[in-house]
């Protein structure tokens, strides 16, 4: 997408580590963003960034579809903060991103990229195990989500990170495509993706596996793809 046409990315799970750096990716590249919030009292910043906020419940499609309306595409850095909170998992995990793809799919939306992870699906056994066993109420939710994202009949994006680091790394990243590799990736690199990914066809109704190049293991780079 050329810089500046300006249409307009709703961002869900935006005063996040990860969404609020998609925030202000979006806003570097003069993209419209509609932040969607909780509260808008916890979110002066992304105001001040130059992007609108609205308050959505990610529990009510209608809430969502009323907040997307007249976006052109919807990003999820939507993830629970309560990892041993089944019901939490369930709905910000799961339900939130399938809600967030029918509220889309109902005002016409070009494309949704959803922020997931390694571990899920068949990127499980790319972990470690006793983080998979912690994780695994997580994981197993947001595979539910990524099932409901790549058959709802909407384009896609799913975008699965590696283990998140709020310092930066080498900045080169690896691809993978089919649960092969691991490693660790800054979350300002996952909102660089994120944004790339909005109408680069190459990442299109893709899952893709996402970490530093620096830190994939020699014995993996075999699987890391070409985008």
């Amino acid at each position: 997408m050329p810089q500046g046409d300006m249409q307009l990315v709703a961002v869900a799970g935006a005063t996040g580590r990860t969404g609020s750096l998609v925030v202000k990716e979006l806003r570097r590249r003069t993209f419209s963003v509609r932040a969607l919030v909780r509260s808008c009292s916890r979110a002066a910043w992304i105001q001040d960034a130059g992007a609108e906020v609205t308050e959505a419940d990610i529990g009510s499609v209608d809430s969502l579809q009323t907040a997307v309306s007249g976006a052109s595409y919807i990003i999820s850095a939507l993830g629970s903060k309560k990892p041993f909170s089944g019901k939490e998992n369930n709905l910000v995990d799961n339900m939130a991103i399938r809600n967030l793809a029918i509220a889309g799919k109902s005002v016409g939306i070009k494309k949704i990229v959803v922020i997931s992870s390694i571990g899920v699906g068949n990127s499980r056994k790319s972990i470690n195990f006793i983080f998979r066993l912690l994780m695994g109420p997580v994981l197993k939710r947001k595979h539910l989500s990524e099932q409901f994202i790549t058959t709802c009949g909407i384009d896609y994006t799913i975008i699965r990170p590696g283990g998140l680091s709020d310092k930066p790394l080498s900045g080169s990243l690896a691809f993978g495509e089919g649960g092969k590799i691991s490693g660790l990736v800054s979350r300002k690199d996952i909102a660089r993706v994120c944004v790339d990914a909005l109408e680069k066809n190459s990442m299109k109704n893709r899952v893709l596996e996402v970490v530093d190049a620096s830190t994939v293991q020699d014995a993996l780079r075999r699987y890391v793809i070409t985008l």
